[in-house]
């Protein structure tokens, strides 16, 4: 290493010298944009919406080996006497509403199809006849999210 001289820019950068102050803010500048770019805000979409309604019935305990194919999903539940089904969902439709009154949230509003071992389980009219496991998460044939600004997620 070599020894600086009084007016030498370099400080132990062996030939290198270092950043001026414009190249310093460039750089500091351009690691902001990176940063901001990375941490932008996720927008409630129809797409995330499908993807947390997967998530969140994949979060019942009673439910294993979940897989999305486009709008269908298949997952096993075991029920509390061991027995086990075989599920099969499709979201017919997936739907991002403005909030009613200014200062609501965005509500998420998923239609589904539910099928158990191969049967197609229906409502009985607003009254959902999926597994308690299934409605104590906010999951049913007809059910409803609610978008969180905050954590850019759908609340269930």
């Amino acid at each position: 290493m070599r020894r600086q001289h009084r007016g030498e820019r370099s400080i132990g950068l062996a030939g290198r010298q270092a950043p001026s102050v414009p190249g310093r803010l460039a750089l500091v500048w351009m690691v902001a944009a990176v940063a901001a770019g990375c941490a932008a805000a996720v927008e409630p979409g129809a797409d995330n919406l499908r993807a947390s309604f997967a998530a969140q019935i994949g979060s019942v305990d009673s439910v294993g080996g979940v897989e999305q194919t486009g709008d269908g999903l298949t997952f096993t539940e075991t029920q509390a006497d061991g027995t086990e089904v075989q599920w099969r969902v499709t979201v017919d439709s997936a739907v991002v509403e403005g909030p009613a009154v200014e200062g609501a949230p965005i509500q998420g509003h998923v239609v589904s199809s539910w099928h158990a071992d191969g049967e197609l389980i229906e409502p009985l009219g607003s009254m959902s006849r999926l597994p308690d496991a299934f409605l104590e998460a906010g999951i049913a044939q007809e059910c409803y999210a609610l978008w969180n600004e905050e954590t850019g997620r759908w609340g269930w």
